[in-house]
């Protein structure tokens, strides 16, 4: 079943553990990405001019952690990958400000 809901960091965390093939998607500027960010993410900047072709070419089959610096891009993102067909999304609750507030791993490049 198709699942498009907001989580908290812990409960990302445990869902990245449990699903070794989630996508994490860092939709906050490269720049903020390349300072720090949750490991094994991959950066698809929300603001960047080619987000909307890169969103095209995600396999839709797949199922994605997303999140933003607060979580409210992320949740407008998770609407927007439900509208267009995506398998499932979740989104982290207060974004990657919650996650390293809640002192869980980071990488920088």
């Amino acid at each position: 079943m198709a699942r498009f809901i907001t989580i908290n960091p812990t409960e990302a965390l445990k869902l990245i553990e449990e699903s070794p093939n989630i996508s994490i998607l860092d939709i906050r500027p490269s720049d903020e990405f390349e300072r720090e960010h949750v490991p094994g993410a991959e950066n698809l900047d929300y603001d960047g001019h080619e987000f909307q072709r890169k969103v095209e070419k995600l396999d839709k089959n797949k199922i994605y952690l997303i999140y933003c610096k607060s979580g409210v891009r992320g949740g407008y993102f998770l609407e927007k990958m439900r509208d267009s067909g995506f398998k499932g999304a979740y989104n982290i609750l207060g974004g990657f400000v919650a996650w390293k507030v809640s002192k869980l791993p980071l990488t920088s490049e």
